[in-house]
């Protein structure tokens, strides 16, 4: 369900997929998207509300800080990954109007995560905050392959040094560590099976994309029919001659022998 927030700005109602439970072992969710759900003007002033309050949330557990990677210019701010003792008392300090109702949202969420609580039904739609957390997600994973992925390197070029060998930065990148093995081809699906897979992926696109999904759909399809029936109009027109010939010639045998297998054709042709 969404609301307003004190911005005058609809924002999407917390879900299970803003719960991160790979951050440092245990259930969290970012500063700024609490900061979201109880409707700060500007997000990023929660980051002021957890310095003031630090010692207080240091007491509920470490404070976990990171720095996400960013390209470009400027300088990266330091982002808060809260559990949910920390959560539920900055939403204490918060003072705005929906600080009760996120309260409320905070518990019941990290319960269901810890808990394995069974859900509420959710619709068969992808929400902006579920592509913001999965977005967030993929970029601290790509971040933990890459430092994992350097160090690896670092310690096998240390490794040719200390016995005497140069460095052969091509020969180190062939080498990736704990390479994933190849993934299982997708399984054979009938016509009918990837269409149905296809309407499926389309239907849990948001509403603003199903519509262009849909048109895109039905553009393919036509598109595909045409390109049929042009392979078969130009397989028709690059048909040999020699073929064409003998097909003719076949035909006109056909002709001729029926002709003659007419009654009184022989006897006209003796007279003539």
């Amino acid at each position: 369900m969404e609301s307003m927030g004190d911005n005058g700005q609809i924002m999407p109602a917390l879900s299970p997929t803003d719960i991160d439970i790979a951050v440092n072992g245990e259930p969290r969710i970012l500063d700024l998207r609490l900061a979201e759900a109880l409707g700060f003007g500007r997000p990023r002033d929660i980051r002021q509300l957890i310095e003031r309050h630090r010692e207080a949330l240091e007491r509920l557990g470490g404070i976990c800080g990171t720095v996400p990677q960013i390209r470009g210019r400027g300088r990266p701010a330091t982002e808060f990954w809260l559990t949910k003792k920390q959560a539920v008392y900055l939403c204490t300090k918060a003072e705005t109007e929906r600080a009760i109702t996120v309260t409320i949202q905070i518990v019941e969420l990290f319960d269901a995560v810890t808990g394995g609580a069974a859900h509420p039904a959710l619709a068969p739609v992808l929400t902006r905050a579920d592509l913001d957390a999965i977005d967030r997600r993929a970029r601290r994973i790509g971040q933990e392959e890459e430092q994992r992925a350097r160090s690896a390197l670092i310690d096998r070029a240390l490794d040719r040094l200390r016995r005497g060998e140069r460095i052969d930065i091509a020969s180190l990148s062939a080498a990736r560590p704990d390479e994933p093995a190849a993934l299982p081809p997708p399984p054979a699906r009938t016509r009918e099976e990837s269409m149905d897979l296809a309407l499926a992926h389309l239907r849990a696109l948001p509403p603003e994309l199903r519509q262009e999904g849909f048109r895109l759909m039905h553009a393919i399809k036509a598109h595909s029919d045409a390109l049929k029936e042009l392979k078969a109009a130009t397989e028709a027109i690059n048909s040999p001659l020699d073929i064409i010939a003998e097909i003719l010639e076949r035909e006109a045998a056909v002709i001729r022998q029926t002709i003659a297998a007419q009654p009184g054709r022989a006897g006209q042709g003796e007279r003539a």
